[in-house]
């Protein structure tokens, strides 16, 4: 039976589905259980459930009923906040089916299909992202509201303990939300604290309309032996009347370019002054001493500090690591601002000496900690090699506890103990109740696991890897970079606050992400677990390899949907050791000097013998089994690049074997994919059709990314996902030659039906859809076979890709245009490029003005690719130039304007050619040069001038008559070459047509 999502009508539903996940990406519409704690990738909900839903229905289904139980109809608020609707007509396809997320991540696709009501299965190899599955699928849906509750009373319960806490409770002021410090090194020149400042801005914030409505910058002021911070807040000075402005709004009347601050208006300047620069300057290994304003760069082996030298370090990052060993003569921390909230407004007070008196006593306590050897600090290692994401390894940072100052780690490690005993209370508790000691322990792991993935967003906020954002007067995470950067100005918060990112507000994101959740699984009121199986679904959460899949048996699945990581994305296992250190502490016993499985033991520890051994950290457990390109995991091998990218292709490879093998006979496999190169592809076919056997049967780009990546001209180097649709059934072997008809034509009839539907006002016409899918329908073919022949033997899959499928769909691509407007096939490459871009990336406006399309060097590697043109010879012809130095992305060389001033400059000086007396490289160039004079010439001596230019190239010239005539039809109105071409082909009819 053909599904929905294998049928060309599912385009048509497609834009409704991209236009509500970008939505959902954005900060209003976001899924409020994403706020749980961050994770790199994050599907959108709304999407997930169309692939899931399409991959289940038939072919036929009907657009306007899918798109009304989906909930893309009839709804006013995000659809992703409303369950979808299973009519009885659609019971058939979905009740008892299952659905296996191998890969689940984040759990957006196995959430949505429960929502669907299907028993499912979600599987991840890390246990931090294991962990975080059990808190958004099965949790849930196991305990209902109760959960809820319970979350909510033993947070507050934690909260009450730590605010009492003797340690704690001297360490914090109750009017301060945030300290904003950095770190400070001793100047080799005159032996003085001097901080390094990165960022000396406060408050930086615009209006609505774009105007400064909120200024404030901390000042250095060079005080004796130290370096002594004022504020400088406008806002305040301007209440104050220090600075005497007209009214207090300061929007009309602040400037600010660069570093510079200017209150003025209507000629007159009521204040004016220099934010100062950072002192701090990485990539030159340079600091400036605020004191004596000397330069501090080199030290050589015996820790003389030198101006110039070679294959020395820098002084900055060398006394760092020695703090990082406990040598503190040459680097601390030190608190600068304090931030206290008064009346929803933010005030900005130095910190004293007291403050960071504070700092000193929480490193006695830590100290204290550490002689004992109490486990609870994370001492394991950051993975050594994954330099190119944690960029504190070059700093000394080492150590997992090494990423928070005495005050954080105190503060964390409290958390962890108190968590703990939470973990015992609520066990004991329901003990007391009646409940069985088993379902006391499951019940207690729940509510634990939830409190301890609210210590992981704390953690990620509160580190000295953190950041203070002053256009958005908050903090943001330690891991929102997507990596672990060095950062010189960090915040350090009040846990208590009623601030973002504190340990109160962390809680908070907890029970609405759980309250959430709750509310998108069939209401349960249950006291006990014993009722669960009353469920009509079930979700089943396992740590597994997806290599393997070795707790699954035999099971086999109806559809298998899920997000495979793409090569060298994201170095989840290293960068979520971040979470695992702390949950590991959180969830597990201790007997003071070292951990003891309890909660989730099977993540943290690992049998041996009749013990259990503790996993230490994932980059030393899993890493080498992760599906990812990572090189730095064979440091210590040659060639560890090529390595790295075998190693990725392989294990691909093996997860789509096994997925294929627990996908029942009739079953469909749906799999994400956001990278878009020739090599991207190959390594997906050659896991998926070559090593699993499978074929494909379309493939959809849906979008992933938030409305503001969206690019309005459809690259080709996607802002979305390619959804991928694979079926069992490949045998036999073809040439190439055999076959290549019939590839053509299945590109070219996919094209048809887009345009066709298009035509119809279905949406707007994106190359991207079109490219996708005619490049969808040319592999359906060729992955029929489990082999391709060519005159040499068997085609490898890269080879295929590069000479015959690229190819083979731009050129059926290209035919469905002559086609639909019965023209001459296009023969030249340069007039076929153009024709490609022009028609199916097309111009944009965006509301404004047109904008001419800005292909990137991979948008240009892949249809020349296609079209059997190097890059560098569209540049030679003029056809696109560089936009920028770096080589990145490139510009096309196409009218932008209808006036004949400047057509005449434009031919001249950017594609070079001379009216008077023309020189055609190619067809192009015709075009232009054609269009100009249809534009200038009375239809007499058009006639004259095209009957002279048909003697230099007949050829060229009929080409670009042929491409005006497509352009004149398929370009949207405000593209000034639609009307340029529909001059064009009216003057060469000897027809009339108003000039526009």
């Amino acid at each position: 039976m053909t599904r929905f999502i294998e049928e060309d009508t599912i385009y048509k539903v497609l834009p409704e589905i991209n236009d509500a996940s970008a939505k959902e990406k954005q900060g209003g519409a976001r899924p409020p259980f994403w706020e749980m704690v961050f994770w790199w990738t994050r599907k959108p909900l709304i999407g997930a459930r169309c692939v899931i839903a399409a991959s289940l229905l038939p072919a036929g289904a009907g657009e306007e009923e899918f798109l009304r139980n989906m909930r893309l109809r009839g709804v006013k608020k995000t659809p992703h906040n409303y369950n979808p609707e299973i009519p009885p007509s659609w019971d058939s396809y979905f009740k008892g089916k299952k659905m296996l997320d191998p890969f689940a991540g984040f759990g957006s696709i196995p959430l949505e299909g429960a929502r669907l009501g299907l028993d499912v299965t979600a599987s991840e190899l890390l246990p931090t992202a294991y962990i975080f599955l059990k808190a958004v699928l099965e949790y849930p849906a196991k305990y209902g509201r109760k959960l809820v509750e319970d979350v909510e009373k033993w947070g507050q319960w934690i909260t009450e303990q730590l605010k009492n806490d003797p340690d704690i409770k001297e360490l914090y002021d109750d009017d301060v939300a945030v300290y904003i410090g950095t770190w400070e090194v001793k100047c080799p020149t005159c032996g003085r604290w001097t901080p390094l400042i990165g960022n000396h801005w406060l408050a930086r914030v615009k209006d609505n309309k774009g105007k400064y409505k909120r200024l404030a910058f901390m000042k250095p002021i060079a005080d004796g032996d130290e370096v002594r911070i004022d504020i400088v807040d406008i806002n305040r000075l301007v209440k104050d009347r220090k600075i005497k402005l007209p009214k207090e709004d300061i929007s009309e009347y602040a400037k600010v370019s660069g570093q510079k601050i200017t209150l003025e208006k209507d000629g007159k300047i009521y204040f004016s002054e220099n934010v100062p620069e950072s002192n701090i300057h990485p990539r030159r290994s340079t600091a400036i001493c605020l004191l004596c304003g000397n330069p501090i760069r080199f030290v050589d082996e015996n820790g003389e500090h030198h101006v110039e030298g070679k294959n020395m370090e820098w002084y900055v990052k060398w006394a760092l690591k020695k703090y990082h060993e406990g040598d503190e003569r040459f680097a601390r921390q030190r608190l600068l601002v304090k931030v206290k909230v008064v009346d929803g407004d933010l005030i900005f007070e130095p910190c004293t000496e007291e403050d960071n008196a504070k700092l000193e006593r929480a490193k006695e306590r830590v100290r204290e900690l550490m002689e004992r050897g109490d486990s609870d600090i994370p001492r394991e290692e950051i993975s050594p090699y994954e330099m190119r994401s944690i960029w504190v390894l070059a700093y000394g940072f080492n150590k997992w506890y090494h990423l928070f100052n005495p005050r954080q780690l105190l503060t964390l490690v409290k958390l962890v103990k108190l968590i703990r005993e939470v973990g015992k209370k609520v066990e004991e508790e329901k003990i007391r109740e009646g409940w069985s000691e088993e379902d006391s322990f499951a019940y207690a792991e729940a509510v634990a696991t939830y409190l301890s993935v609210g210590l992981c967003k704390f953690a990620d906020f509160n580190s000295v890897s953190n950041r203070w954002n002053p256009g958005w007067l908050k903090f943001e995470e330690t891991l929102s970079v997507r990596g672990i950067a060095m950062m010189w100005s960090w915040v350090d918060t009040n846990p208590f606050a009623g601030f973002t990112g504190t340990y109160s507000r962390s809680l908070e994101n907890s029970l609405g992400s759980l309250q959430y959740l709750t509310s998108k699984f069939s209401p349960q009121t249950q006291q006990r677990i014993t009722d669960i199986e009353n469920n009509s679904k079930e979700i089943k959460v396992i740590q597994d390899d997806a290599t393997t899949l070795s707790k699954l048996n035999d099971e086999k699945y109806d559809i298998i949907v899920t997000d495979p990581p793409y090569a060298d994305d994201v170095p989840y296992t290293e960068l979520s050791d971040f979470y695992y250190v702390w949950l590991k502490r959180a969830l597990s016993d201790s007997d003071g000097r070292k951990l003891l499985p309890r909660f989730h033991k099977e993540a943290f520890f690992k049998p041996f013998g009749r013990a259990w051994r503790e996993i230490k950290t994932q980059w030393q457990e899993f890493a080498i089994r992760e599906v990812s390109t990572n090189p730095g995991r064979f440091m210590n091998e040659d060639d560890r690049n090529r390595k790295a990218e075998q190693h990725f292709r392989n294990l691909l490879t093996q997860s789509f074997i096994t997925m294929a093998k627990h996908l029942k006979d009739d079953g469909i496999i749906a799999t994400y994919y956001a990278h878009t190169s020739p090599e991207a592809w190959a390594a997906l076919l050659d896991a998926g059709w070559k090593g699993a056997k499978l074929r494909v049967t379309n493939a959809i780009p849906l979008l992933t990314e938030s409305a503001q990546r969206v690019v309005g001209r459809g690259k080709l180097a996607l802002d979305t996902s390619i959804v991928v649709v694979w079926r069992k059934g490949v045998e036999g072997e073809k040439e190439i030659n055999e076959i290549k008809d019939d590839v053509v034509i299945a590109a070219t009839k996919r094209t048809l039906h887009l345009l066709k539907y298009i035509n119809e006002g279905h949406y707007d016409l994106k190359g991207r859809d079109i490219m996708v899918g005619a490049m969808a329908s040319s592999l359906s073919i060729v992955t029929q076979y489990e082999r391709i022949l060519g005159p040499m033997g068997e085609i490898d899959t890269n080879t295929l890709l590069l000479n015959y499928i690229y190819p083979y769909t731009v050129r059926g691509m290209i035919a469905a245009l002559t086609e639909t407007f019965n023209i001459p096939e296009i023969r030249n490459p340069y007039a076929s490029y153009y024709l490609v871009v022009k028609a199916f990336f097309g111009a944009t406006s965006n509301g404004k003005k047109f904008e001419r399309f800005k292909p990137t060097a991979d948008d240009l590697r892949i249809l020349g690719i296609a079209l059997g043109i190097d890059a560098k010879y569209l540049l030679e012809y003029n056809l696109v130039k560089k936009l920028k130095k770096s080589g990145k992305e490139y510009i096309l060389l196409e009218p932008e304007k209808k006036e004949p001033s400047y057509l005449e400059e434009y031919l001249q000086f950017e594609r070079g050619i001379v009216p008077s007396e023309p020189e055609l490289r190619n067809p192009v160039d015709a075009l232009h040069l054609l269009e100009y004079w249809a534009r200038t010439l009375p239809q007499s001596h058009f006639n004259e001038k095209l009957s002279h230019l048909k003697t230099l190239n007949l050829q060229y010239v009929e080409e670009a008559i042929n491409l005006a005539k497509i352009l004149s039809k398929v370009l949207k109105d405000y593209d000034p070459e639609k009307h340029l071409a529909s001059e064009l082909v009216a003057k060469v009819k000897g027809e009339k047509l108003e000039v526009l």
